[in-house]
Protein backbone atom coordinates (compact mmCIF):
# COMPACT_ATOMS: atom_id res chain seq x y z
CA UNK A 1 0.00 0.00 0.00
CA UNK A 2 1.33 3.57 -1.09
CA UNK A 3 1.68 6.05 1.65
CA UNK A 4 -1.02 9.31 1.01
CA UNK A 5 -3.11 7.13 -0.90
CA UNK A 6 -0.63 6.99 -3.86
CA UNK A 7 -3.51 6.26 -6.42
CA UNK A 8 -5.82 9.27 -5.32
CA UNK A 9 -2.98 11.46 -5.24
CA UNK A 10 -2.47 10.96 -8.92
CA UNK A 11 -5.75 11.27 -9.35
CA UNK A 12 -5.86 14.63 -8.11
CA UNK A 13 -2.74 15.80 -9.58
CA UNK A 14 -4.42 14.90 -13.57
CA UNK A 15 -7.69 16.52 -12.24
CA UNK A 16 -5.40 19.71 -11.54
CA UNK A 17 -3.51 19.20 -14.63
CA UNK A 18 -6.77 19.35 -16.48
CA UNK A 19 -8.23 22.32 -14.72
CA UNK A 20 -4.46 24.26 -15.48
CA UNK A 21 -5.36 23.32 -19.47
CA UNK A 22 -9.34 24.64 -18.86
CA UNK A 23 -8.07 27.86 -17.35
CA UNK A 24 -5.27 28.26 -19.69
CA UNK A 25 -7.50 27.77 -22.68
CA UNK A 26 -9.97 30.29 -20.83
CA UNK A 27 -7.85 32.90 -20.69
CA UNK A 28 -6.76 32.69 -24.03
CA UNK A 29 -10.41 33.07 -25.36
CA UNK A 30 -10.62 35.60 -22.84
CA UNK A 31 -7.53 37.51 -24.43
CA UNK A 32 -9.32 37.10 -27.96
CA UNK A 33 -11.96 38.76 -26.99
CA UNK A 34 -10.53 41.44 -25.37
CA UNK A 35 -8.66 42.08 -28.51
CA UNK A 36 -11.23 41.65 -31.25
CA UNK A 37 -13.56 44.38 -29.12
CA UNK A 38 -10.46 46.72 -28.71
CA UNK A 39 -9.25 46.56 -32.96
CA UNK A 40 -13.21 46.60 -33.66
CA UNK A 41 -14.02 50.02 -31.73
CA UNK A 42 -10.25 51.18 -33.23
CA UNK A 43 -8.75 51.42 -30.52
CA UNK A 44 -4.57 50.24 -30.21
CA UNK A 45 -2.98 48.49 -27.70
CA UNK A 46 -1.19 51.85 -26.40
CA UNK A 47 -4.37 53.35 -25.83
CA UNK A 48 -5.61 50.97 -24.10
CA UNK A 49 -2.91 50.53 -22.10
CA UNK A 50 -3.03 54.33 -21.27
CA UNK A 51 -6.57 54.32 -20.25
CA UNK A 52 -6.20 51.49 -17.68
CA UNK A 53 -2.40 52.95 -16.44
CA UNK A 54 -0.50 49.95 -17.55
CA UNK A 55 2.40 49.38 -20.35
CA UNK A 56 1.26 48.15 -23.76
CA UNK A 57 3.17 45.23 -23.26
CA UNK A 58 1.06 44.02 -20.30
CA UNK A 59 -1.90 44.16 -22.74
CA UNK A 60 -0.58 42.62 -24.85
CA UNK A 61 0.10 39.50 -22.57
CA UNK A 62 -3.38 39.80 -21.66
CA UNK A 63 -4.56 39.58 -25.32
CA UNK A 64 -2.19 36.41 -25.91
CA UNK A 65 -3.95 34.78 -22.51
CA UNK A 66 -0.23 34.73 -21.07
CA UNK A 67 -1.17 36.18 -17.96
CA UNK A 68 -4.44 35.76 -16.10
CA UNK A 69 -6.72 39.04 -15.33
CA UNK A 70 -8.07 39.59 -12.50
CA UNK A 71 -12.09 40.09 -11.93
CA UNK A 72 -11.16 44.14 -11.13
CA UNK A 73 -9.14 44.71 -14.20
CA UNK A 74 -11.35 42.93 -16.30
CA UNK A 75 -13.93 45.32 -14.81
CA UNK A 76 -11.97 47.93 -15.85
CA UNK A 77 -10.79 46.40 -19.30
CA UNK A 78 -14.90 46.21 -20.13
CA UNK A 79 -15.89 49.98 -18.55
CA UNK A 80 -13.20 51.31 -20.61
CA UNK A 81 -14.32 49.60 -24.06
CA UNK A 82 -17.74 50.08 -23.30
CA UNK A 83 -19.12 46.40 -22.71
CA UNK A 84 -20.64 44.05 -19.98
CA UNK A 85 -17.89 42.22 -18.42
CA UNK A 86 -20.24 39.02 -19.02
CA UNK A 87 -19.04 39.50 -23.04
CA UNK A 88 -15.84 37.94 -22.23
CA UNK A 89 -17.33 34.95 -20.43
CA UNK A 90 -19.87 34.16 -23.44
CA UNK A 91 -19.85 31.16 -25.79
CA UNK A 92 -16.55 29.27 -26.02
CA UNK A 93 -16.90 30.04 -30.19
CA UNK A 94 -16.18 33.44 -29.93
CA UNK A 95 -19.63 34.39 -30.92
CA UNK A 96 -20.35 37.71 -28.54
CA UNK A 97 -24.36 37.66 -27.81
CA UNK A 98 -25.89 41.96 -27.58
CA UNK A 99 -27.03 41.43 -24.03
CA UNK A 100 -27.75 43.86 -21.15
CA UNK A 101 -29.65 46.91 -22.34
CA UNK A 102 -30.48 45.80 -25.67
CA UNK A 103 -32.23 42.78 -24.55
CA UNK A 104 -34.02 44.19 -21.85
CA UNK A 105 -35.30 47.07 -24.05
CA UNK A 106 -35.71 45.97 -27.04
CA UNK A 107 -35.89 42.02 -26.97
CA UNK A 108 -32.86 41.49 -29.85
CA UNK A 109 -31.70 37.70 -29.87
CA UNK A 110 -29.19 38.04 -32.68
CA UNK A 111 -25.59 37.30 -32.72
CA UNK A 112 -22.87 39.08 -33.34
CA UNK A 113 -19.72 37.67 -34.43
CA UNK A 114 -16.46 38.62 -32.81
CA UNK A 115 -14.98 41.06 -34.20
CA UNK A 116 -17.00 43.65 -33.75
CA UNK A 117 -16.87 46.25 -36.86
CA UNK A 118 -15.90 49.56 -35.57
CA UNK A 119 -19.72 50.94 -36.88
CA UNK A 120 -20.96 48.15 -34.64
CA UNK A 121 -19.27 48.79 -31.42
CA UNK A 122 -19.75 53.22 -32.09
CA UNK A 123 -23.56 51.83 -32.38
CA UNK A 124 -23.64 50.35 -28.77
CA UNK A 125 -21.74 52.58 -27.27
CA UNK A 126 -24.04 55.65 -28.02
CA UNK A 127 -27.16 52.81 -27.58
CA UNK A 128 -25.61 52.65 -24.03
CA UNK A 129 -25.55 56.13 -22.77
CA UNK A 130 -29.37 57.18 -23.82
CA UNK A 131 -30.33 56.69 -20.16
CA UNK A 132 -33.94 56.91 -21.14
CA UNK A 133 -36.05 54.04 -21.76
CA UNK A 134 -38.61 55.04 -23.74
CA UNK A 135 -36.39 56.89 -25.81
CA UNK A 136 -34.51 53.94 -26.31
CA UNK A 137 -37.25 51.62 -26.85
CA UNK A 138 -38.04 54.46 -29.83
CA UNK A 139 -34.79 54.29 -31.11
CA UNK A 140 -35.41 50.31 -31.49
CA UNK A 141 -38.47 50.78 -33.33
CA UNK A 142 -37.33 53.01 -35.80
CA UNK A 143 -34.09 50.85 -36.17
CA UNK A 144 -36.62 48.12 -37.26
CA UNK A 145 -38.71 50.12 -39.59
CA UNK A 146 -35.96 50.95 -41.28
CA UNK A 147 -34.49 47.29 -41.56
CA UNK A 148 -38.03 46.49 -42.21
CA UNK A 149 -37.97 48.97 -45.15
CA UNK A 150 -34.88 47.43 -46.70
CA UNK A 151 -36.93 44.02 -47.59
CA UNK A 152 -35.00 42.08 -44.54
Amino acid sequence: MEPFGGQRFAANRKIRQQWGEILATLDELIGLKIKAIRKGSGMSQIELAEKLGLSFQQVQKYEKGVIRISVLRLQQISEVLGVPMAVFFEKADRTLQVAGPVMAYGGVEEEIQAPFDREGMILLKLFRRIKNRKIREGFLKQLRGIIELQGE
